[in-house]
């Protein structure tokens, strides 16, 4: 379909009384709308501005955020300019706006979709008999014939060149590739080919592998990309690095004519902010992924479909997953890789322990005790403190997601509670000022491997639950193109190396 990716040019919005300019640049992305007044817009912080492009198209900015006002002369001839930044522009035959259920399925393709997939029998390159070539020439020239008499088109005459070594470029046809039933509607990863019909220059047949979600409903535009946003995060977590957007396709409700059937609409959906968390261009080992739809499928559909569905109660803990584990070593990092287990919800994490007789009279009468006190910060602190009591703490839920990864392949990982609770003191020295178990600038290599077990013990554990098989991906082996494939690599050295730094 048409594309407007770096559109930059007029916009008639749909109220005539004004003037439009509309760019879209990702991040850089704006519309100016100028009249005889500023445009009026709802006192709500997000707005929907509707309109058309030079070229006849329609387009929605949906989600926009007032960037500016600006009064040109201060006479009778005074003109209003109102900037906003549009968050999304949908591109297509008809409006649509942002609290409207019209989207029936969203597909895109980005940067490395490629590398999750082999494709050999997919796409392939041959060197056939020329007798064989022939054939299928000619058993061709009788289906164009056959479609040419009904529909009354000129035939035309069957003079093959075929010379002593032909070669073939071959499509399988197949293009559905895997496909998993989540609640929400179909994930799948589909193939999109296009080829030219051949010149001097010659003929190729390009592909672009799909990721689709057709839901079962039809959903609203933000529905649609926060569904969109977690399946890329599993996308992500299994190429090991952030991944770039390369292109957005909304399919509608509305229907149009193809034909002598109905079809639905498409429109090009331009995300302002999508690519700002990618950083640098990056390539993954097909032997490192995590999940490989071409040598593992049925894994990648259950922990597909149970990734999207468990999305209501992982989706904080997984989002703070991954601001930490794409981000610089650092303070940050570290305290974002603990702060995730403090967000798992309770069906993730160890049952609170009933406090013994003794223990819940000394708490009861130390609640006494505080309740009465004048209020304040110490005050609500304590109190606090003693309503955690029999909950689990935070080194309690490391270890019990570790314990998932011991239980599997617990001869790959001796000793692992060990970096788990120097990750949690070191989370704590700095949110709370406790004591450091060694220096972490000086020995910032241990440092790096403390926070690496916190990310992989997460992240290893929740796709554990879903369905991933650990011990299979390990026994692949590694180049260490993917974070996890180096952590397990380089885990003896760097618990040697701990070991020899704290004392125990």
């Amino acid at each position: 379909m048409q594309t407007h990716d770096q559109y930059s040019g007029v916009f008639l919005p749909t109220d005539n009384q004004f003037a439009g300019y509309l760019r879209i640049g990702g991040a850089d992305s704006l519309v100016k709308l100028t009249g005889k007044s500023f445009w009026a817009h709802p006192a709500s912080e997000y707005t929907d501005i509707h309109g058309m492009l030079g070229d006849g198209r329609k387009a929605s900015l949906v989600d926009c955020t007032l960037h500016g006002q600006t009064r040109h002369r201060l006479d009778e001839n005074a003109q209003f300019e109102s900037a906003f930044f549009p968050n999304y522009v949908a591109v297509g035959e008809e409006f649509i706006r942002s609290n409207e259920p019209v989207i029936v399925a969203v597909r895109y393709h980005f940067e490395n979709v490629t590398s999750l997939l082999r494709g050999q029998k997919t796409f392939r390159s041959l060197n056939p008999d020329p007798d064989d070539v022939r054939r299928l020439l000619e058993a061709d020239h009788k289906r164009s014939e056959k479609i040419a008499e009904e529909h009354g088109w000129p035939k035309h005459l069957f003079e093959p060149e075929i010379g002593e070594h032909p070669h073939l470029l071959y499509f399988s046809g197949v293009w559905e590739i895997i496909a998993a039933d989540a609640k929400l509607g179909r994930i799948s990863l589909t193939n999109r080919t296009s080829h030219g019909s051949g010149t001097a220059a010659g003929i190729g047949i390009d592909n672009e592998v799909t990721a689709n979600i057709e839901f079962v409903q039809p959903t609203t535009l933000r529905d649609a990309v926060r569904a969109l946003y977690t399946l890329h995060g599993l996308f992500e977590l299994s190429l090991g690095h952030r991944q770039r957007y390369r292109w957005i396709e909304l399919e509608l409700t509305h229907l149009a004519k193809h034909g002598e059937h109905d079809r639905h609409q498409t429109a090009r959906l331009y995300w302002s902010l999508c690519n700002e968390r990618v950083k640098d261009d990056s390539k993954t080992s097909l032997t490192d992924i995590l999940l490989a739809p071409c040598r593992r499928p049925e894994e990648f559909a259950k922990v597909a479909a149970g990734w999207m569905d468990s999305a209501a109660i992982m989706g904080d803990p997984r989002e703070r997953f991954a601001t930490a584990f794409f981000g610089h070593y650092g303070i940050n990092r570290i305290v974002g890789a603990a702060n995730m287990f403090d967000l798992l919800p309770e069906s993730h994490a160890p049952k609170k322990k009933v406090p013994d007789a003794p223990l819940k009279a000394a708490v009861q009468k130390c609640r006494e005790i505080f309740t009465v006190l004048p209020d304040s910060s110490a005050r609500q602190s304590v109190l606090s403190a003693l309503g955690r009591i029999g909950t689990a703490s935070l080194r309690d839920k490391v270890c019990h997601r570790a314990d998932k990864l011991i239980a599997m392949v617990g001869d790959k990982f001796p000793d692992l509670h060990l970096p788990c609770k120097h990750a949690v003191w070191a989370r704590n020295h700095y949110v709370h000022g406790s004591s450091a178990s060694f220096d972490y600038q000086e020995h910032f290599t241990e440092f790096a491997f403390i926070t690496d077990t916190l990310e992989f013990v997460f992240a290893a554990s929740d796709l554990l639950d879903l369905g991933w098989d650990l011990k299979s991906w390990m026994a692949e082996g590694t180049s260490m193109s993917h974070a996890f494939g180096a952590y397990i690599i380089n885990y003896p050295e760097n618990m040697r190396r701990l070991k020899a730094l704290v004392v125990e």
